[in-house]
């Protein structure tokens, strides 16, 4: 995220930071549903990460074609 910061609004950086805490979260919960053999929750885990990735990805692409 750093080469995009100058670029992001105030609200895409709020934003950015929030995804970045749900997906700290979710890894942390990851963790512990794979080590209690949880299949289930880890697939749904694991769809709600890949969402918050491409969203950040999403937020991060439009800012950078919102500057060119």
């Amino acid at each position: 995220m750093g080469q995009y910061r100058g670029l992001l609004t105030p609200e895409e950086r709020a934003r950015i930071a929030e995804i970045q805490d749900l997906l700290i979260d979710r890894f942390v919960e990851h963790r512990e549903a794979t080590g209690e053999g949880e299949d289930e929750r880890v697939k749904r885990l694991e769809a709600e990460i890949d969402d918050l990735l491409r969203e950040k990805e999403e937020v991060e692409k439009w800012a950078t074609l919102g500057s060119a």
